[in-house]
């Protein structure tokens, strides 16, 4: 567990670390409102969150060729971190996206662990995880909300 600014942490694990192990044609873009958010936190956590919702654009399935992750600050004891991808979205079928973080719900060939997790590591944070279809094309959008 450490202390730090979790959106800083958020930019550098993108920068230094995603961006470096991304294999494949999916580009990945962070930006950020610059202001802090001083949180204690465990950095293997925020990784893997990090690291699933990039998996899930990565997957064929979903033909994303880019994610942005967008970090602001709407007040000093929130952050928000949205999660942009280009690729096909959610199928339609789907009537409600929470079943998307249920332990063993999948559309794809994996084992359905990944959202579930997020979610459950989002909750240990005082933080929760949405899920949509973009509005204006095609892609999917998740919002993280943390706040202290």
């Amino acid at each position: 567990m450490i202390e730090a600014d979790l959106g800083e942490y958020i930019v550098q694990y993108i920068n230094d670390v995603a961006k470096q192990f991304n294999l494949g044609p999916l580009a990945i873009n962070v930006e950020t409102d610059g202001k802090g958010f001083i949180q204690k936190f465990k950095p293997i956590d925020v990784s893997i969150v990090i690291d699933n919702l990039i998996a899930n654009a990565k997957k064929r399935q979903t033909k994303a060729t880019s994610i942005n992750f967008q970090v602001a600050h709407p007040s000093k004891h929130t952050i928000h971190i949205t999660i942009i991808d280009n690729g096909k979205g959610f199928d339609e079928k789907i009537e409600d996206l929470n079943r998307v973080f249920e332990k063993g719900f999948t559309t794809t060939d994996g084992s359905g662990l990944g959202l579930y997790h997020v979610r459950h590591v989002l909750g240990e944070m005082n933080g929760t995880i949405e899920a949509s279809n973009r509005q204006d094309q095609n892609g999917t959008v998740f919002l993280i909300r943390i706040s202290k």
